[in-house]
């Protein structure tokens, strides 16, 4: 498990994105848990190369269209429900993310991710706000309501999203 305090990260307020999906929560669950899912449901995701998965200690990785890369590392995995993940470049984990689903019917279930992002804790603390202000708080916003919608549409149609069906992202998918 990555320690971000002893690398000198501090946590930023979390960031969510819920949808209400019509589908079973077990519908839902096959959804988000399948290997190498997020090919199906991601509109920012070019690849998702998969080392191990699903369960506890999974890895996955993240290739969007913009040219970032991200390692995907299950922390917890609660079967049915949901689970956790360190994510960040291959040069270290930069945020924790939690993906859950919540059944609100038979045939209905909220769905959400939440994530919270470590920053540097010796920046000056100008520089930390304006970054948190750009990368955090404007970019992370409508990455996370594209990836839910995209959940959403798989689970709903059984299509996969295409490239940028929610809007273009500036820095994970631009036009």
């Amino acid at each position: 498990m990555n320690d971000f305090a002893e690398r000198g990260l501090q946590p930023t307020e979390p960031i969510e994105a819920t949808h209400q999906i019509k589908a079973t929560a077990s519908d839902l669950w096959a959804v988000i848990s399948a290997r190498g899912n997020l090919m199906n449901i991601h509109p920012f995701c070019s690849r998702n190369p998969v080392e191990r998965w699903p369960g506890i200690d999974g890895v996955d990785h993240v290739h969007y269209y913009g040219g970032v890369h991200y390692r995907r590392e299950v922390s917890r995995w609660c079967e049915g429900e949901g689970y956790e993940l360190l994510v960040g470049p291959p040069s270290g984990q930069i945020a924790k993310a939690r993906w859950w689903i919540q059944p609100t019917s038979i045939n209905e279930c909220n769905f959400g991710i939440e994530v919270i992002s470590y920053v540097r804790s010796d920046a000056d603390p100008e520089s930390r706000a304006r970054y948190e202000q750009k990368m955090i708080n404007e970019a992370i916003p409508p990455y996370l309501r594209a990836v839910v919608k995209g959940v959403a549409h798989f689970a709903e149609t059984g299509d996969p999203v295409q490239r940028n069906q929610f809007g273009p992202h500036d820095i994970y998918s631009p036009e």
